[in-house]
C-alpha cells in the first residue's frame, strides 16, 4: 500500500499533468486566434507593397517597404484607405510614425505578456492551493466515512438516518473525538456529542 506522501506526490503529478494538457489546450486555441490576426495583417501589408509598387515603380524603395511591413495596423488602414490619392511624400512619413507605433506596441506587447505571465503563475497558485485545500477535505471525508461505517457495524439500526446526517455535517474536531473514542463511545454519548 502507498504512503500518504506517495500518493500526494502521484495525484500533485497528475494534477500537473493535467494542467499542462489544459493549458497547452488553451494556449493553442489562443495562439491560433492570434497567428490569424497577425496572418491576415502580415498580408494585407504585402498586398499594399505591392499595389504601391506598381504605382510608383522604383520610387517606393526597399527601406520604404520595410516601413510599411512593420507599420501598426492603424497605419495600414489609413494607407489602404488613401490608396489612390496616397503621395510618396505621404509615405516617407511613416518612417516618423512607425517608431512611435513601434513603442506602443512594445508598450501593449509588454503588458500582454505581464498578463499571461500573471494567468500561469496564477494558475499554479491557485492549483496548489486548491490541491492543498482538496487533500485537507479528503482527509476529513475519509475520517467521516471511517467512523461512519464503524459506527454502523457497532450500533447497527441503532445509527438512525438522522445520525448518520449529523456525522456527515460535523466538523473535524467532532469526528477526531468520534473517532478517538470509538471503541468506548455509546449511542447515547454518540447523540449527546452529535446535538
Amino acid at each position: 500500500m502507498d504512503t500518504l506522501e506517495e500518493v500526494v506526490k502521484r495525484e500533485r503529478e497528475e494534477a500537473k499533468l493535467e494542467g499542462m494538457k489544459e493549458g497547452r489546450i488553451l494556449g493553442k486555441i489562443e495562439g491560433q486566434k492570434v497567428g490569424i490576426q497577425i496572418g491576415k495583417l502580415l498580408e494585407r501589408k504585402e498586398f499594399v507593397i505591392r499595389i504601391l509598387s506598381k504605382r510608383f515603380g522604383n520610387q517606393l524603395t526597399e527601406e520604404l517597404k520595410d516601413e510599411i511591413r512593420n507599420a501598426s495596423e492603424k497605419r495600414i488602414n489609413n494607407i489602404e484607405d488613401n490608396l489612390l490619392e496616397i503621395t510618396i511624400k505621404k509615405l516617407d512619413d511613416i518612417k516618423i510614425t512607425n517608431v512611435l507605433d513601434t513603442a506602443e506596441k512594445m508598450l501593449e506587447r509588454g503588458k500582454e505578456v505581464a498578463k499571461m505571465e500573471g494567468k500561469i503563475e496564477g494558475f499554479k497558485k491557485g492549483r496548489i492551493e486548491g490541491e492543498e485545500e482538496g487533500i485537507e477535505k479528503g482527509k476529513i471525508e475519509e475520517r467521516k466515512e471511517c467512523a461512519f461505517r464503524l459506527l454502523s457495524k457497532r450500533f447497527g439500526d441503532q445509527l438512525t438516518e438522522e445520525l448518520k446526517n449529523k456525522i456527515r455535517k460535523a466538523d473535524e474536531k467532532t469526528i477526531d473525538y468520534i473517532g478517538d473514542n470509538l471503541l468506548e463511545i455509546t449511542i447515547e454519548e454518540l447523540k449527546e456529542i452529535l446535538k
